[in-house]
C-alpha cells in the first residue's frame, strides 16, 4: 500500500487518464460532496467486499474515506486479493479539504 497526500493524488489524476478514485464513505457522508470524478462504493454495504474483488486488477486505484482508517483496511483487502496498483489518501477527505481542495 502506498499512502499519498492530496498533491500526489492530483498529480496522479492528471498523469493517468484511467486512474480510478473510489470514495468508500457512507451515503450520508457523501452528501457533503466527493473528490471530483470519484466513484462511490459504500464500505458499510454488505456486498462491498465482493464488489471490490470484481474490480479490474490491472487498473490503478486510490481509495479514501473520512480520515483514512476504512480506506487503509480496504486497500489491505485489495492487496490480499491480487491488486497491485493501489493508493490510500492519507488523512482521507479531511486532508483533501484541509489543503483547500474542492468537492463536487
Amino acid at each position: 500500500m502506498t499512502l499519498i497526500n492530496s498533491q500526489e493524488l492530483k498529480k496522479l489524476i492528471s498523469d493517468k487518464p484511467d486512474f480510478v478514485i473510489i470514495d468508500i464513505r457512507t451515503e450520508i457522508e457523501t452528501k457533503k460532496g466527493r473528490i471530483p470524478n470519484a466513484k462511490w462504493m459504500d464500505a458499510s454495504d454488505k456486498e462491498f467486499m465482493s464488489k471490490i474483488k470484481n474490480l479490474d486488477k490491472n487498473k490503478t486505484y486510490c481509495l479514501y474515506c473520512a480520515s483514512g482508517d476504512r480506506s487503509e483496511m480496504a486497500v489491505s483487502f485489495m492487496e490480499m486479493n491480487g491488486f497491485t496498483n493501489i493508493y490510500d489518501l492519507k488523512g482521507g477527505i479531511s486532508s483533501w479539504l484541509a489543503e483547500g481542495n474542492k468537492l463536487e
